[in-house]
């Protein structure tokens, strides 16, 4: 942290965890995360967000020099404009606030402080950005999916190095994770590590990336000095008064030009060389949304529940069907709810904190719109309302619930183990976790017939006479195959107890797998009715496993091929 140039005011806890601190150079005092730290010192970069704003507006002036508009902002115009984005205002971090010097606010919903300037206060704090409908949790009646880097089909993939790289990051790497993995250049196979965020983004190589910077600049000391005349394409599209010869490719004003379509846009020559007509940009990306709304007409529209507010009086000739989900235009819209009138436009109100109404302070793809059976039980003592809660959001109470069956049953949970499926724990049945529940739902619709929990008695048994196994099946044949799920928390410790409850099971004639977590080790049994499947917490896939485990079963496959196979290449050991 001092390297970072803060002094730490609040103990350590975690590094993304937001800490108090006070700037070693100027004294201010915010949160920051030691993860951004870290990340800032790694570039050289000091992490006080006061000294960097107060720096670069002061750059930023200097180089606008005479176009500049050193007006102050008073303190109360600064105040008022806090209040109304979430923030209580601190103080002004200089005696004389110029355009672009950094504020002292707090958040209102996270007691967070940061200094921000006043564009960025009229973002909101980043604890109420209401992510997207499709980052949403998906349907109660399934599992939430991850978008796994290795399903993308992006082209990165060909960048990932699978000599260097566990094959556990493989299957597991998300395309916003941010782990840094191992790559190799497609072009100069050069070999590098990298955030896996920052390679979906944009997939560069260091070599390259240096090189291709040395000829740009390069070609940009000879566009200095490299008149009009000299470019066939510019000198064709010329239509200003000045003399082509005397203007340079990369020096001057904005020109006026000329092209094919008859447009005159009035840009500089690089922008021209480089891309060409932005009228005709603007035509070709307009008639690629026209084209797009032709095969899906609800491609450019907003989503239903904007929808549902557009106000069917004061829009005039406006039509919902032809307005843009990005359109800047201000319209007219009123929440069924409520009864509140604004004016905001689809592209804003789709954005940052996604409000569905600004009074109310209610969010859109709240829990209550898209789970209203859920939010029946939302007790009325939690200090926010159905309509303020994402489905897979965080809060910072922990929220009550009224059964629905029982107004006595009363119990607390989070709302992503809501949405993900948890219910009333005195009325649901005990004893099947989430995980077990969506393998289990798996193995029914491949195999045809499964049980959950099913209690087994042998007289083979040798370690206990009775044992609950997590998935049974009939294969049809005449043979049982168990099921066993192992987490990698619970199942830490107990080796010894699920070797002893795998040969028990064995001995009384079962096929047994074995779905063990990563990086739990593989039990050393030695059975050619017996297999073992490695498993990630973080990306299930409860269809393919037991697909896999169905293949395993059929006779036309000798059972020893598929254990020494799933062995081999599922633990590295």
């Amino acid at each position: 942290m001092r390297r970072g140039g803060l002094e730490p005011l609040e103990p350590f806890t975690t590094p993304t965890a937001w800490r108090l601190t006070q700037c070693l150079t100027c004294g201010c005092i915010a949160h920051y995360r030691l993860e951004y730290t870290l990340e800032k010192n790694r570039t050289g970069e000091a992490t006080c967000r006061a000294c960097y704003w107060r720096s670069w507006a002061t750059s930023s002036r200097a180089m606008q020099s005479a176009y500049a508009l050193p007006t102050p902002t008073g303190p109360e115009h600064a105040r008022q404009h806090a209040h109304e984005h979430g923030y209580r205002y601190l103080e002004q971090l200089d005696g004389l606030s110029l355009s672009g010097d950094p504020h002292r606010v707090q958040c209102v919903y996270c007691d967070r402080i940061s200094a921000l300037r006043l564009g960025d206060i009229g973002f909101g704090c980043s604890c109420q950005t209401n992510p997207r409908r499709e980052r949403q949790t998906t349907n109660v009646s399934g599992p939430r999916t991850k978008d796994l880097l290795k399903d993308s089909g992006l082209r990165v993939l060909e960048w990932w190095d699978h000599d260097r790289n566990d094959q556990s990051a493989w299957d597991t790497a998300t395309i916003r994770a941010t782990r840094t993995a191992h790559w190799r250049c497609p072009d100069c196979e050069l070999e590098f590590t990298s955030r896996v965020r920052d390679m979906v983004t944009a997939a560069r190589c260091p070599d390259c990336e240096a090189k291709r910077r040395a000829e740009w600049k390069a070609q940009y000391a000879r566009y200095q000095i490299t008149p009009i005349t000299e470019v066939p394409e510019l000198l064709a599209a010329w239509d200003d008064e000045a003399d082509p010869a005397t203007v340079t490719v990369a020096r001057g004003r904005l020109r006026k030009f000329r092209c094919p379509q008859g447009h005159h846009p009035r840009v500089s020559p690089l922008t021209y060389l480089d891309s060409g007509c932005p009228v005709c940009r603007g035509n070709e990306t307009r008639q690629q949304q026209r084209d797009q709304a032709q095969v899906d007409p609800a491609a450019y529209r907003i989503n239903r529940e904007l929808a549902a507010q557009w106000h069917p009086e004061k829009n005039g000739k406006i039509r919902l069907a032809t307005v843009s989900p990005n359109s800047r235009k201000n319209i007219w819209w009123r929440d069924p709810d409520c009864g509140h009138e604004w004016q905001e436009s689809p592209a804003r109100r789709d954005g940052g904190q996604r409000l569905r109404c600004p009074r109310c302070r209610s969010i859109l793809d709240s829990l209550a719109f898209h789970y209203p059976e859920i939010a029946a039980e939302w007790a009325p003592t939690n200090p926010l309302t159905a309509w303020q809660v994402r489905p897979s959001g965080q809060t910072a109470f922990t929220p009550t619930w009224v059964c629905s069956t029982n107004p006595d049953h009363t119990w607390q949970a989070t709302l992503a183990s809501r949405a993900s499926g948890s219910g009333c724990p005195q009325c649901r049945e005990t004893g099947k976790s989430k995980v077990e529940i969506e393998h289990h739902a798996a193995a029914q619709a491949v195999f045809g017939n499964a049980a959950s929990g099913q209690p087994v008695t042998s007289d083979a048994f040798t370690r206990r006479a009775r044992w609950l196994v997590d998935i049974t099946a009939d294969l049809g044949d005449g043979r049982m195959i168990a099921i066993e799920y192992d987490g990698s928390y619970w199942h830490a410790d107990k080796i010894d107890i699920d070797t002893a409850k795998s040969l028990d099971l064995l001995a009384a004639g079962y096929l047994v797998a074995r779905l063990r977590e990563h990086p739990l080790p593989p039990l050393r049994i030695d059975d050619t009715r017996y297999t073992e499947i490695v498993v990630y917490a973080t990306a299930p896939d409860p269809v393919a496993v037991m697909t896999r485990l169905k293949a395993w079963t059929t006779p036309s496959r000798t059972p020893v091929d598929a254990r020494s196979q799933a062995i081999s290449t599922e633990h590295p050991t």
